[in-house]
């Protein structure tokens, strides 16, 4: 087989799915929604959307998904790190407390087609979220004007909602 491949349960997968820094695929669309002052949840000093304050606990700055710097900002940006977070609607609704009134939650998430992500594959993901799974918990959690999109060839999917307060 092509080095450029892997086989997993029968099926054939391009190999950088396995090298990891799906945030470079994702930054050229993400920047359409994240500006201003941000937060990259899970990002490294070798992957992450730039410009942002980069949450990682390998840095050992204190600071990690469920422990943010204060302060509001204009995006949250988060590449393949919810699914490693065991109370991720706990979370998701901590990181909504960060976001000004219109700031956005953009997650890049790995899709369910890619049975290479499954939990009982992968022992480091706690969870693999269906896009509609995951548009009914942020809707439920308050997020307002939800974008998800279809499968891409990173086999992950964005969702972007935006932080907005409803009017009485």
């Amino acid at each position: 087989m092509d080095e450029r491949l892997f086989e997993y349960n029968g099926k054939v997968y391009p190999n950088y799915i396995k090298q990891g820094r799906a945030c470079d695929y994702i930054i050229p669309f993400a920047s359409q929604f994240c500006t201003g002052d941000g937060l990259d949840i899970g990002g490294t000093p070798e992957a992450h959307f730039l410009g942002a304050k980069i949450i990682n606990t390998i840095l050992n700055d204190g600071y990690h998904a469920t422990n943010l710097p204060k302060g509001k900002y204009d995006y949250i940006f988060s590449s393949h790190c919810l699914e490693h977070i065991q109370n991720y609607l706990e979370t998701l609704l901590y990181w909504r407390g960060f976001l000004k009134e219109g700031g956005v939650l953009f997650l890049y998430l790995p899709h369910p087609d890619m049975e290479y992500w499954h939990p009982r594959n992968c022992k480091k993901h706690l969870h693999i979220f269906a896009p509609q799974v995951m548009e009914l918990a942020l809707k439920g959690l308050g997020f307002k004007d939800l974008f998800i999109t279809g499968r891409d060839l990173y086999w992950s999917y964005a969702v972007v909602a935006f932080n907005r307060i409803e009017q009485q």
